[in-house]
């Protein structure tokens, strides 16, 4: 009889802790994630939509949705590219090239990030004190990105917005390439450009039916977003200057001869 009290008492005591424990919200579904990560995109919230991407890639993909990870890369390498980190984008989609269903998305993805690159380039050559390799390292992003253009092109002829980008890039290219050629001193020797690689040749086989990425936006500069490239890039060269012109003055100050 008392064991049987015993174990009343103990039942009751558990009882009364279970009655304490807070009541916590379900965890958001991965469908529900993403949808809130998009909706962070379009809001122009581009830092917390990607954070919201890459959490979601950190996590394990369920084996009934073999895309769900192709499908976060692309779309946190356009929150990526909107917030100018053109490198990170490059990175995210890397792993998409070489599958076939998701290769003209990530080099439609990768022509945006080169034209990014092309355009910092640019405003680095114009500046006074330019690197002296700024113009072709802008010459061969514009090639890089119109090489990507053409292959998505390649892949889906019947691609307006590739069409487009590939038109545009092309257009950029030449007056990049004019503005280079003006800015050689007149005895001074042109430099040959890379020529772009050859897009890869694909095996003869069936058309297979096109795989459309759900939900993913697409992405196109506007002139405020072009302009903030630019001036970021003038920040960091103005940045490298006054570091320079201060170790110039602290060899000066401790003696040595400034030349």
């Amino acid at each position: 009889m008392k064991l049987r009290t015993i174990k009343v008492a103990l039942v009751v005591a558990a009882l009364g802790l279970c009655s304490l424990a807070p009541m916590q919200d379900p965890a958001p579904s991965r469908e529900e994630s993403f949808a809130a990560a998009l909706a962070d995109y379009r809001a122009g919230r581009f830092e917390k939509a990607l954070a919201a991407f890459r959490e979601q890639l950190a996590k394990p993909a369920d084996e009934a949705a073999t895309n769900i990870e192709a499908e976060l890369r692309l779309n946190a390498s356009l929150c990526a590219l909107r917030l100018l980190h053109s490198r990170d984008a490059e990175e995210l989609v890397a792993p998409l090239v070489d599958e076939e269903a998701w290769e003209a998305d990530a080099c439609f993805v990768l022509g945006l990030a080169s034209s990014q690159h092309g355009e910092r380039a640019v405003v680095a050559a114009k500046l006074a004190d330019a690197e002296p390799m700024a113009w072709a390292m802008a010459s061969r992003a514009m090639q890089s990105a119109e090489m990507q253009f053409r292959r998505v092109v390649t892949l889906r002829p019947d691609d307006a917005r590739a069409v487009r980008n590939l038109e545009r890039t092309m257009r950029r290219r030449a007056e990049v390439e004019a503005e280079r050629a003006a800015a050689q001193p007149p005895d001074a020797k042109k430099e040959d450009a890379p020529k772009p690689e050859p897009p890869k040749p694909k095996p003869d086989e069936q058309p297979t039916e096109e795989v459309v990425i759900p939900e993913v936006a697409t992405l196109q500069l506007t002139p405020k977003e072009l302009a903030a490239l630019q001036q970021r890039v003038r920040e960091q060269q103005n940045k490298k200057v006054r570091g320079r012109q201060q170790r110039s003055q602290q060899r000066a100050g401790a003696g040595e001869r400034d030349w």
